[in-house]
């Protein structure tokens, strides 16, 4: 017998759910026709939508794999008008739908680019892609036409609320800011505000904070549990840093002042300062304490998160707790050491140091052979 011919899914995503805001269109739309018919209402409902350009290179990709032989078909599915993690969920649903229907070798992603091919680890966990054809919209080089592009993606940005909030919300938190503190007089600290809201908004687009958060809070409970201990998390890790400068300018004033006036003399007095920093001084705590308390809050929620969910990464959590205990003692070894360079300190840190890597030693030789079997015994009934 000869094996079936392979089966390709000619794939087309629309993440903001332009097909069911401007065409009213349900989705998924599966086949050639329905793709069409789909296709011409988005581009009826606005010509200028990339996205009806995509569905059709889908289609058209579809008819040259069809002309060449190749088994496919095509389809066409959508996430939420605010994007974000209800969008790509809805993605994922919609894509395990049409996948479920029949059988497929593989995926052949169809995008306009940007953000649609977010998604596209969403669906290498379900098939693997094969090909992806981007699709590039052309534009006449005339100067009216460009200032009709430039004109589009300016509105974009005032009325877009994914982009406004980013393009207009926070220069115009910074220009009313600044703008009240100059006219009271504060124009040190507009400078400073300015700084802190650039380097805020920075960090949390940076670093997507906002959609963490908004993903949080999408899981009820454990999301609004494992937010707050992030947030106190944080600020016990902030009260750590600064406490250990107020102990490191208490107990060596001598090498703070030398460092600020002379930064090479860092070389002479950086190891003491630093053994401040983290250990503290005989009149105010250092970091240590409330860094490693901020960290296993942290790891706290997460575990008792993962343990709610039903989730293997508790196991992640309990480990830095774990760490974090055996950690402690000689990290703070450490730093008296550097503050006194006692040979006392020297013993302790290394009988500690061999302390750590025994009890590793030992959860370690504990916990992987159960690890192994259970993975053995999962291997052999699947």
């Amino acid at each position: 017998m000869s094996e079936p011919a392979d089966r390709y899914l000619v794939l087309c995503v629309d993440r903001d759910d332009d097909l069911g805001v401007k065409a009213k269109v349900p989705t998924p739309v599966v086949g050639r026709d329905a793709v069409l018919s789909a296709a011409t209402k988005l581009a009826l409902s606005d010509p200028e939508e990339a996205d009806a350009n995509a569905m059709f290179a889908a289609i058209t990709k579809y008819d040259e794999l069809a002309k060449a032989g190749t088994p496919c078909e095509v389809a066409v599915v959508c996430g939420e008008e605010n994007r974000g993690f209800e969008a790509d969920r809805r993605i994922g649903k919609q894509i395990g739908n049409v996948l479920g229907s029949s059988v497929f070798t593989g995926v052949v992603l169809v995008s306009d680019g940007g953000e649609d091919e977010q998604v596209v680890p969403i669906i290498q966990s379900m098939k693997p892609i094969v090909s992806v054809q981007r699709v590039a919209v052309k534009h006449s080089q005339t100067v009216e036409e460009t200032y009709q592009v430039l004109g589009r993606y300016l509105r974009m940005l005032v009325f877009d609320p994914h982009y406004s909030r980013w393009a207009l919300g926070v220069p115009g938190l910074i220009l009313v800011l600044a703008g009240l503190l100059i006219v009271a007089g504060q124009v040190v600290v507009a400078e400073l505000a300015i700084l802190l809201i650039l380097g805020g908004a920075f960090l949390i687009r940076g670093f997507n904070v906002d959609r963490t958060v908004a993903g949080l809070l999408q899981r009820g409970g454990t999301g609004y549990m494992r937010l707050f201990t992030m947030g106190v998390s944080g600020l016990v890790v902030i009260v750590g840093l600064v406490s250990g400068y107020i102990a490191m300018v208490t107990g060596s004033p001598q090498g703070v002042n030398a460092v600020s006036s002379n930064p090479s003399a860092l070389l002479v007095y950086g190891a003491v300062l630093a053994g401040y920093f983290i250990g503290g001084s005989a009149s105010s705590p250092g970091s240590i304490l409330l860094v490693f308390g901020g960290i296993a809050i942290y790891s706290t929620g997460g575990l008792l998160t993962h343990i709610l969910r039903d989730s293997p990464r508790w196991k992640r959590d309990g480990f830095v707790l774990v760490l974090l205990a055996i950690l402690y003692l000689p990290v703070w070894t450490f730093s008296n050491f550097l503050k006194s360079g006692s040979a006392e300190y020297t013993y302790l840190l290394i009988s500690y140091i061999l302390a750590g890597l025994a009890t590793i030693f030992i959860l370690t030789s504990a916990i992987y052979p159960r690890v192994r079997t259970r993975v053995t015994t999962t291997s052999e009934s699947e």
